[in-house]
Parts: structure tokens; sequence; C-alpha cells
């Protein structure tokens, strides 16, 4: 399941679906929500990379990975 808050700027939105949901039955639902004070924002909360499963595809995860492996390399030669 994918459930998201976010404030559009223009009259288009286009989702990503992962590979687990493609060919399935699926329900997108858009409504205001009048109370904001209680969500938190994107920009205001940070992603544990364990987080995003089921958001990103394999290609990209292992890509993310890969990053986060070369860049703990570089740290582990300073």
């Amino acid at each position: 399941m994918i459930r998201t808050i976010l404030k559009s700027n223009q009259n288009d939105l286009t989702i990503t679906l992962p590979d687990n949901l493609v060919g399935k039955l699926i329900e997108v639902i858009a409504f205001e929500i009048k109370e904001e004070k209680n969500i938190i924002s994107p920009e205001q909360k940070k992603l544990k990379p364990s987080q995003l499963r089921g958001f990103l595809s394999k290609k990209s995860a292992e890509l993310m990975h890969d990053h986060i492996n070369q860049s703990r390399s570089e740290w582990d030669t300073l």
C-alpha cells in the first residue's frame, strides 16, 4: 500500500506504481484535507531507506544500495 499527502501546484498528477501493483486493481482517491496542522510535510520528514520499500523499482533500489555502499567505503578510507 502506498499512501501519501501532497500539495499540488498544477492540475496534472503522474503516479509511478511499484512493480507489485502492476496488473492489480487499485484505488486512487483525491480529496481536500481541511486540517494541515497535524500533517508532517515531506520537507519536514526525512525518510530512511527502509521506508522506501514498495516505492522503488528493484533496479532503483540496487542503484541506491550501490551508492550507499560506495559512500561508506569512501568514508572508511578517510
